[in-house]
């Protein structure tokens, strides 16, 4: 029984608004250290939790072993409760390897080839969302750690340029994976053009400057680690200072034609910009439930990475100021700030149909501030955000579903 009237309008309201983000996919990458082969059972109960949270409709990961490991992360992680996710066919290259999954009811896998570089293997998954029927790729990387082997990632990145470069400049693809930069070096700047330079090569949706390596200033754009502590897994330590992990795109992914990037949707589960060298766990993490930061915490040192593309037809490219994504929220949303250049913090807001204040959150973010279902009944609820800069307040108002 759906209740009072107010009630039936409100739920209208809410699937109203949630028809709007209809034919939407879900794409995280992820590095699974070394899975299975170090203590991987034993951290199979933490990456059910990360999982379960995340909700990916496509997962492409690094460091997976085997494939016997990539047959026990598919049918004990993401197909423990529901058999969803099927996986791409395993490719055995030189050390560790990638591995795809996707939810076979939302995405189908074409085919897959794979680049071979002076280390590993670029894995390029070629996928068709269901809803559209539209094609694209998705490239799986991890380049060669070590601040030492900076030649060795440019050349890598030079392989991939080469072949991103052969490709018809209607083709959509998106480069997921762990990098292993340290700030914009040189094989970073081989793939990523900006507009000015080329209509080609891939875009960072945060262009970071300068460096990013043990830098505060980009504390929210931090990947790994997730631990100050060096545990049995053989996991890196130190604490989260380094931003290998990245999602990069077609130029046309951020256009309105084909399959569209919001840009706002690019996420980092669990970076809330507040532990910057210090375990992902340590205190209060505002971004995600305690469990999962636990979680994120003993699964692994990296932080998966996560983008939602959608049909673009029909979507409205200039958007509002403040956009709040996805719109309605079930497990969670991100609100995306508009751009100042002398962004001090944010403070936002976030009030009942009655006027009572639900929520409120301070965040050193420029980018984005993230909220979660738990904080929240089924409804609609009015935000409220005031940007604090070198000079100036700015306020900005909008509106918030939430359903299950």
């Amino acid at each position: 029984m759906l209740g009072s009237g107010k009630n039936r309008v409100s739920l209208w309201l809410i699937m109203l608004s949630f028809n709007l983000y209809a034919g939407q996919l879900k794409i995280s990458t992820y590095n699974l250290l070394n899975f299975s082969n170090t203590t991987g059972n034993e951290r199979i109960k933490y990456f059910r939790q990360v999982i379960d949270y995340l909700k990916p409709d496509i997962l492409v990961v690094q460091e997976m072993a085997n494939e016997t490991g990539m047959e026990v992360f598919r049918d004990s992680v993401l197909n423990y409760v529901d058999t969803d996710f099927s996986s791409a066919p395993f490719h055995d290259g030189p050390d560790t390897d990638n591995s795809l999954f996707y939810r076979r009811a939302k995405v189908e896998f074409i085919d897959a080839l794979y680049i071979p570089t002076v280390n590993r293997d670029i894995a390029r998954y070629r996928m068709r969302m269901k809803d559209s029927n539209r094609d694209f790729f998705i490239f799986s990387v991890h380049f060669k750690a070590g601040e030492e082997f900076e030649f060795m990632r440019l050349q890598e990145a030079m392989r991939l340029r080469s072949h991103l470069d052969s490709l018809p400049d209607s083709t959509e693809y998106l480069v997921a994976g762990d990098f292993n930069f340290y700030y914009n070096e040189a094989g970073y700047c081989k793939l990523v053009d900006s507009i000015e330079i080329s209509p080609r090569g891939l875009r960072d949706i945060l262009n970071l400057e300068g460096k990013w390596h043990d830098n505060y200033h980009y504390a929210y754009a931090h990947t790994q680690s997730t631990r100050i502590e060096q545990l049995p897994d053989g996991g890196a330590g130190g604490g989260l200072d380094d931003r290998f992990d990245l999602i990069l795109c077609s130029p046309n992914f951020l256009d309105t034609a084909g399959l569209f990037l919001p840009r706002e949707s690019y996420t980092i589960l669990g970076n809330d910009g507040e532990h910057f060298n210090k375990s992902i766990n340590s205190g209060i993490n505002y971004a995600v439930p305690a469990e999962v930061a636990r979680a994120l915490y003993y699964a692994s040192d990296h932080l998966p990475v996560s983008v939602i593309i959608m049909d673009g037809l029909g979507v409205d490219s200039k958007g509002k100021e403040v956009v709040i994504y996805p719109n309605p929220m079930r497990t969670q949303a991100y609100i995306k700030l508009p751009h100042f250049d002398d962004f001090k913090k944010a403070r936002v807001t976030i009030t009942n149909i009655l006027g009572q204040r639900m929520y409120e959150v301070e965040s050193i973010n420029p980018n984005l501030v993230a909220i979660s279902h738990d904080k929240f009944n089924v409804g609609i609820y009015f935000v409220h955000i005031q940007i604090e800069t070198k000079y100036n307040n700015h306020n900005f108002q909008t509106k918030l579903a939430v359903m299950r």
